[in-house]
């Protein structure tokens, strides 16, 4: 399992991503290993954007929680909070959802799922 992808735009640019560093803590350099990584993967799959320009490299944060569990829903002992977090790079596919179950709780409606496995630890 990897955590490359890649996409293409109309306007013929490619975006290939992304690296996976965890405990590396909140170090926002682009290193030049993780550099080399997504490149390699990109090239791996499209060997002919080795003559392609790269216009720029972002970086970002994708916060997972351990066991890459969601963690949302009310805090207990906090009145009105209510956190959606920890999706990390799944955050791209299950975000909408889980802003919709966030959304129903916050609503004062029963969620879609139970959430309780996905409970906040408490304040």
């Amino acid at each position: 399992m990897t955590s490359h992808y890649m996409l293409a735009f109309d306007d013929s640019r490619v975006v290939i991503g992304a690296t996976r560093e965890d405990n590396t803590g909140f170090d926002y350099r682009v290193t030049a290993s993780g550099q080399a990584e997504v490149l390699n993967a990109g090239l791996a799959i499209a060997p002919g954007l080795a003559s392609g320009t790269i216009i720029e490299t972002r970086i970002g944060f994708r916060p997972a929680s351990d066991g890459f569990k969601p963690i949302l829903g009310r805090v207990a002992g906090l009145e009105g909070l209510i956190i959606g977090n920890g999706l990390g790079a799944a955050g791209l596919t299950i975000g909408p959802y889980a802003g919709r179950l966030l959304a129903q709780i916050s609503m004062g409606e029963t969620p879609d799922i139970d959430i309780a496995p996905y409970a906040p630890a408490s304040a």
